[in-house]
């Protein structure tokens, strides 16, 4: 287990909620781009957006920062 000070544990928390906000916009706009390229863009957005998340549960899984679900 690693102990993280009270700012990266802020840092981290701010990180996860950016993410997550961002992640719901982009699913949320998605249904209306008829655009192919920005529909492609916001697709590959969403990927990314997604694999950080899943990044950032797994560090703090692995170094027992808290229990948390997983991206959907």
């Amino acid at each position: 287990m690693r102990d993280l000070t009270p700012a990266e544990m802020l840092s981290m928390r701010e990180l996860l909620t950016m993410e997550t906000t961002g992640l719901i916009s982009l699913k949320t706009m998605q249904p209306l781009i008829s655009d192919e390229k920005l529909k492609s863009a916001c697709d590959t957005g969403i990927q990314a957006c997604e694999a950080r998340i899943r990044s950032m549960q797994q560090f703090m899984q692995e170094n027992q920062i808290v229990s948390i679900g997983e991206v959907q």
